[in-house]
C-alpha cells in the first residue's frame, strides 16, 4: 500500500513539473540549476566577456582567478565584464549564485584571457578612404591564438630555466664555499687539539717538577730540624802586642770567664773590645747543650 502512494505522489509530481514548465514555456529545472551561454568552457578571450545564463534575475557574480577575486555585484543576462578587470593574461573564472538561496543554487564557468595584440598604426592618405579588412577566419584566429599563447609559454619556460640556471650555479658556489669553510674548520680544529695536546703536556712537567720542589723544600726542612741549636758564641781578637808570627784568638767568654750563650750576649761583650776583628759567630753546640 505505501509503495502504491509513493509512485502515485512521484506520478503527481511529475505531472505538475510538465505541467508547469508548458505554461510557463520554461523549465523548472533553470531555476534550480542555472545554464551559463557565454562564456564557453575552456574558451580563449580577446577583450570584454559577454556573460549570459538561463536561470533566475539577477545573480551574484563573482569574478575569479590569476589570485584575484572581485565581487561583481548583482547582474542581470547579458552583462559585459570590462578588459581593466584581468590584469594580466592566465586562467579566470565567473561565478554566478542567486540571492536567497546562496550557494544551493549556482554554477560557475572558466575560460583563459589572452593579451591583445598590438596593431600597427596605417597610414591613410586624405580625401583617399581604405576599405576595412575583411576579418579572418576564425580557425585561422584560433590557430594564430594558439601559437602565440605556446609562443609565450615557451618564452616563460626558457626565463625559468635560466633563472633555474642561475640558482644551480649559485647553489654550486655555495657548496665550495662550504666545502673550503669545512677544510678550513677540520685544520683550525688540528691546530687546537695540538696546541691543547702540548699544554696539557707541560702542565704535567710543571706538575712533576712542583712536586719535585715540594720534596726537597720537605727534605730540607728535615734536615734543618735535625741541625742543633748554636749554644756558643764567640769572635775573633788581635791582642796586642803582637806576636811574631801574628796571632789571633777566638773570645768565647767576658773577662769573668761566662761563656756567650746567645748572639746579644756576645755582640754586648764585642762592641766594647777594640782587639775584635770579626763579628760574633755561632761556635758550635758544645758544653752539653
Amino acid at each position: 500500500m505505501r509503495v502504491a502512494q509513493l509512485a502515485g505522489v512521484a506520478l503527481v509530481s511529475i505531472g505538475a513539473v510538465a505541467a508547469t514548465d508548458l505554461v510557463m514555456r520554461t523549465s523548472l529545472l533553470r531555476l534550480l540549476r542555472p545554464s551559463v551561454l557565454s562564456p564557453a568552457d575552456g574558451a580563449i578571450i580577446t577583450g570584454p566577456v559577454n556573460v549570459s545564463w538561463e536561470g533566475p534575475q539577477p545573480m551574484q557574480a563573482t569574478l575569479t582567478g590569476s589570485g584575484i577575486r572581485i565581487d561583481l555585484g548583482l547582474r542581470e543576462s547579458p552583462f559585459e565584464i570590462d578588459p581593466s578587470r584581468f590584469p594580466r593574461p592566465g586562467q579566470y573564472g565567473i561565478e554566478l549564485h542567486a540571492t536567497r538561496f546562496g550557494n544551493l543554487i549556482g554554477v560557475d564557468r572558466r575560460f583563459m584571457v589572452r593579451r591583445a595584440r598590438e596593431r600597427g598604426a596605417t597610414a591613410e592618405t586624405p580625401g583617399t578612404a581604405e576599405a576595412p579588412a575583411a576579418p579572418p577566419p576564425k580557425p585561422a584566429a584560433r590557430e594564430q591564438t594558439s601559437e602565440a599563447w605556446v609562443q609565450q609559454l615557451l618564452t616563460e619556460r626558457d626565463q625559468l630555466r635560466g633563472e633555474s640556471d642561475a640558482l644551480k650555479r649559485e647553489v654550486t658556489g655555495l657548496r665550495e664555499d662550504n666545502a673550503d669553510l669545512g677544510q678550513e674548520l677540520d685544520e683550525l680544529q688540528a691546530d687546537t687539539d695540538a696546541r691543547l695536546a702540548a699544554a696539557n703536556q707541560q702542565r704535567e712537567e710543571l706538575a712533576r717538577e712542583h712536586l719535585l720542589a715540594l720534596q726537597e723544600n720537605q727534605l730540607l726542612r728535615t734536615r734543618m730540624d735535625s741541625i742543633p741549636g748554636c749554644t756558643v758564641w764567640g769572635y775573633v781578637t788581635y791582642p796586642r802586642p803582637q806576636t811574631n808570627p801574628p796571632s789571633r784568638l777566638v773570645m768565647v767568654s767576658d773577662r769573668s770567664g761566662s761563656v756567650f750563650r746567645s748572639e746579644a750576649a756576645c755582640m754586648r761583650v764585642r762592641g766594647g773590645d777594640t782587639t775584635g776583628g770579626s763579628p760574633c759567630v755561632c761556635v758550635g753546640n758544645v758544653f752539653g747543650q
